[in-house]
């Protein structure tokens, strides 16, 4: 199973759609629980490889507006970013 490494302020994030949007925090959830367990690369969200200045880095949808930015590896998965914008 892999580590998942909250990136830059992402941990904060986190914690703030915990507390004020339920559904979006259980969404969440269900994606890092499903990256950690199988291949990061296929799953719920579409993830996609993004390209161009953020070549490397990977997408999921958490709902229509929001994504998870992250990037990964053999041990971990580390996020950059969670919400409306890729805020790298």
């Amino acid at each position: 199973m892999r580590s998942i490494v909250f990136e830059g302020k992402t941990w904060a994030r986190y914690e703030e759609l915990r507390k004020k949007d339920q559904r979006l925090h259980f969404n969440l959830c269900k994606i890092i629980q499903e990256m950690q367990r199988g291949n990061p690369a296929k799953g719920l969200g579409k993830p996609e490889q993004l390209r161009h200045n953020l070549s490397g880095f990977w997408s999921r949808r958490i709902s229509r507006g929001d994504r998870i930015i992250y990037k990964f590896n053999a041990e971990a998965i580390y996020i950059f970013a969670i919400g409306g914008h890729y805020d790298l």
